[in-house]
C-alpha cells in the first residue's frame, strides 16, 4: 500500500549532519522504520526503499512505488541549513505539481506533523515559506526526482532542521522518532 523512503543512505550520501554528529540518513531511517511498523499495526502494508545504511539510486527509490503499484509514497527527511527562529516547527512538505492527491497527502502530512511535533518545547527554526509547496526546475518540472518520477501520489516531508542545534538535541530523544512516525502514519492512514 505504502512506500516509505528514508532519504539518503550509504557512506557518501549522509544528508545533513547535525552539530551533535547525528547524520540525517540515520534519523530518516529510524523514523521510517517506525512508520513501517506503525502502518503494519494498522493493517496497512508498507515497504522501505532501504532497510539499512546503504546507497539506493534515486531512480530505483523513485520508481519503486510505481513498480509495486502502491497507493502512496512518503519520503522522510530532516532539513538544513538553519533558517531564522520560529515559535513553531519549520516543517516543509514538497508535493507533485500536477497531482491533487499528492497535494492532499502533503496537507495531511503537514497538519499532522505540526500538531504532533508542536508538543515539544524547543527553539524551533523555520523558513518564511514553510508549509506545503512545490519546487520547479528551469524546465517547469518538479525539481526533486523523488517527487517528479513516480506517478503514484508522493510527498517529501522535511520534519524539521537537523542543522539547528536545539532540534538536533531533540532528535536524540527516542520520544521524537515515536511522535514524528506517529504523525506520518496518522496522515497516511487518513489519506
Amino acid at each position: 500500500d505504502v512506500v516509505v523512503d528514508p532519504g539518503h543512505g550509504g557512506p557518501i550520501d549522509t544528508g545533513a549532519v547535525a552539530p551533535t554528529g547525528l547524520a540525517e540518513k540515520e534519523l530518516n531511517l529510524d523514523v521510517a522504520r517506525l512508520v513501517k511498523r506503525y502502518l503494519a499495526n494498522r493493517g496497512i502494508s508498507a515497504v522501505l526503499t532501504r532497510t539499512d545504511d546503504y546507497p539506493t539510486p534515486l531512480n530505483v527509490r523513485a520508481n519503486l512505488a510505481d513498480i509495486l503499484e502502491a497507493s502512496v509514497m512518503v519520503s522522510i527527511h530532516h532539513n538544513a541549513p538553519t533558517p531564522g527562529p520560529s515559535d513553531t516547527p519549520g516543517i516543509e512538505v514538497f508535493v507533485q505539481t500536477d497531482s491533487k492527491d499528492s497535494k492532499r497527502l502533503g496537507g495531511l502530512l503537514w497538519e499532522g506533523a505540526m500538531a504532533g511535533l508542536g508538543v515539544f518545547d524547543t527553539a524551533w527554526v523555520a523558513a518564511e515559506d514553510a508549509g506545503v509547496m512545490t519546487v520547479l526546475n528551469t524546465r517547469g518540472d518538479d525539481a526533486y526526482g523523488i517527487i517528479r518520477a513516480p506517478t503514484v501520489p508522493t510527498a517529501l516531508i522535511e520534519l524539521g532542521y537537523i542543522s539547528n542545534r536545539f532540534e538536533a538535541e531533540l532528535y536524540q530523544d527516542p520520544d521524537y522518532a515515536v511522535v514524528a512516525a506517529t504523525a506520518v502514519t496518522d496522515a497516511v492512514e487518513r489519506f
